[in-house]
């Protein structure tokens, strides 16, 4: 095992956050024994159409929340700050200028691994990081030219199954209960109490 740090870069719009984002960070971080997960909210990402329902404000607020007791995982608002659409190899030159004696790697899912060579400057993000790919039980194959580590790790939770069952039910197994009485509280994406 090398002695550099390692951390890894894990983006998305967190709207809200779930126990499914939580149980990837874990499952990556034991895999690869990472130092550190670093939480990115993006305002909007390029490859979804629609904007996050909550505010940039209640979705780092959700965030600081599920991960209080989790003293490996920090918090970035640094794509909070920069222009739309958030693109990953801005933010991985921005860290790896954070970083610059650690080993970065960034966290995607399956379906986002797969349409990678369609993301902007993908050849120079594969300079940056390696990848971490969460599968839900399906094939991944290797890249050419990028660095790659594959994980299985199943969870049924949903931020859009969230948001749309919101009006009549949270799935509070789904949500930190610190997220989800934020949720009622603010009464957001529609919750009624």
């Amino acid at each position: 095992m090398d002695s550099a740090r390692r951390v890894a870069l894990f983006g998305g719009t967190f709207d809200p956050v779930h126990e499914g984002h939580l149980s990837i960070a874990r499952a990556a971080r034991e895999s690869l024994e990472l130092d550190q997960v670093v939480f990115i909210p993006c305002r909007q990402s390029p490859h979804k159409m629609d904007h996050p329902l909550a505010s940039d404000d209640q979705r780092i607020d959700m965030l600081s929340l599920a991960l209080s007791h989790e003293a490996w995982a920090l918090i970035s608002e640094m794509e909070m700050h920069l222009p739309p659409p958030s693109y990953s190899w801005v933010t991985a030159e921005a860290m790896s200028e954070i970083y610059p004696d650690s080993r970065l790697f960034w966290i995607v899912g399956s379906d986002q691994w797969s349409v990678i060579q369609t993301w902007a400057r993908p050849e120079y993000l594969a300079d940056l990081v390696e990848f971490i790919v969460l599968g839900r039980g399906d094939e991944m194959q290797p890249q050419p030219g990028f660095r790659s580590h594959f994980l299985q790790e199943e969870h049924p939770a949903s931020a859009g199954e969230i948001r749309s069952s919101a009006r009549n039910s949270l799935p509070g197994q789904w949500l930190h209960p610190d997220v989800e009485a934020y949720i009622r509280r603010h009464r957001l994406y529609g919750c009624r109490s």
